[in-house]
């Protein structure tokens, strides 16, 4: 095996019949990689070739569809509510598409070809990994805030990409379990689900697909064969048992605070209204009050983000009935309405994260639309809050 490439082989017995396994690690931006693919499988001659693709994945490169996103519909995204969701995503495929542009090579490339080379030679092939958007979901479900401002920290500090040069690309197989120590330092969330939790998912898969096999070759990123060596053997001496169903459940928790605000908020409104109900002239003026308040405030949140007019007059509109229901947030609503009057592109989120100046961030399109929302809650809430004391008759 050529130095930059790692290749390790492991004989199993999965209690059926023994079946070696060829793991070739890989980069998924190197033309060195798409070379050892073509000459391992040859070399080998596998009963079966596993790559690490979801379906996801495999109909995106069999298809040849550009993986920077071009074509999402950023407005359903955010209307779905799987905001984070599709930037996280964005800002992995950028991460890639950038790197994959210095080399001109498509990130995945390898993958793609030993799907192609199964179909030439006529070999079953299987998708060993976990779904994409599970992977995201569960990562963005299971981080502390403070771990995502840390991260999100590290993006902006990150190390220019233009750096890299084939033989960094080399070093990093190489050193491919110092990176994956490296996430485990920046991140125990992102290392944990990125790399563990889809260690166990391959490498169960593997296993399990080995029965009645002679021999398997597998291609996964560089990161993951270490650990993927140490599953195989473990389920082996049957030491730990893996369910994929737990692997892949995605935990949709509520957020109890606003819930429990809403309802205490709401109570102290009707208190007030109640207080009021004999005093048909100053719960009149009360509630004048409130709407030109809260929807005041939230416009000039609006108007400080430089919102667009639509923004600023729904804001206005909206805040003082969503402050009845904070679930929902005026940010959200008029956050839609500036996205739609700016029609954000993926290129916006790409920029996003490679802004130099102060200036450059606050001029980008994605970041505006973010401070319009962010800015529209929060006039709307200083209203909440300044009318609380009058609703208690304080």
């Amino acid at each position: 095996m050529s130095p930059g490439e790692i290749m390790y082989h492991i004989t199993i017995n999965n209690g059926n019949n023994s079946c070696d396994i060829y793991i070739l690690g890989t980069a998924h931006v190197s033309e060195d990689s798409i070379r050892k693919v073509e000459e391992v499988i040859n070399e080998i001659d596998p009963d079966l070739i596993a790559v690490e693709l979801d379906s996801e994945r495999f109909l995106a490169l069999i298809n040849e569809e550009d993986n920077n996103l071009k074509n999402v519909n950023i407005w359903k995204v955010l209307k779905s509510g799987d905001i984070g969701l599709f930037l996280f995503h964005t800002i992995l495929a950028s991460f890639q598409k950038e790197i994959g542009e210095k080399f001109n090579i498509k990130p995945g490339s390898e993958m793609k070809r030993a799907v192609e080379l199964a179909k030439l030679y006529k070999k079953p092939l299987y998708l060993i990994d976990r779904p994409i958007d599970i992977t995201l979901r569960r990562a963005l479900g299971s981080m502390p805030l403070k771990e995502k401002l840390k991260l999100f920290y590290q993006l902006f500090e990150g190390g220019d990409i233009k750096e890299l040069d084939k033989k960094s690309i080399r070093e990093m197989i190489n050193n491919a379990q110092e990176l994956v120590e490296i996430l485990k330092d920046l991140s125990p969330t992102l290392y944990r689900v990125f790399v563990d939790e889809r260690d166990k998912y391959m490498a169960k898969n593997i296993f399990d697909t080995s029965i009645g096999r002679k021999k398997i070759l597998v291609v996964v990123g560089a990161g993951h064969v270490k650990g993927i060596v140490d599953y195989l053997k473990k389920l082996e001496r049957g030491e730990i048992e893996i369910d994929l169903n737990e692997l892949t459940e995605v935990k949709r928790g509520r957020n109890y605070l606003k819930i429990a605000f809403s309802v205490v908020l709401i109570g102290i409104i009707l208190y007030g209204i109640f207080s009021l109900s004999s005093n048909l002239e100053m719960l009149k003026k009360l509630t004048i009050d409130w709407i030109l308040i809260n929807g005041t405030l939230s416009a000039l949140g609006v108007i400080l983000a430089r919102g667009k007019l639509p923004s600023v007059i729904s804001a206005f509109l909206v805040a003082p009935i969503t402050s009845l229901i904070p679930v929902i947030g005026a940010g959200y609503i008029v956050g839609l309405v500036e996205l739609k009057c700016r029609g954000i592109t993926p290129e916006d989120i790409h920029h996003l994260f490679k802004c130099d100046r102060l200036r450059e961030l606050m001029d980008n399109n994605l970041m505006r639309v973010l401070m319009v929302a962010a800015f529209s809650s929060l006039g709307s809430a200083i209203g909440t809050f300044y009318f609380i004391p009058k609703f208690l008759g304080l």
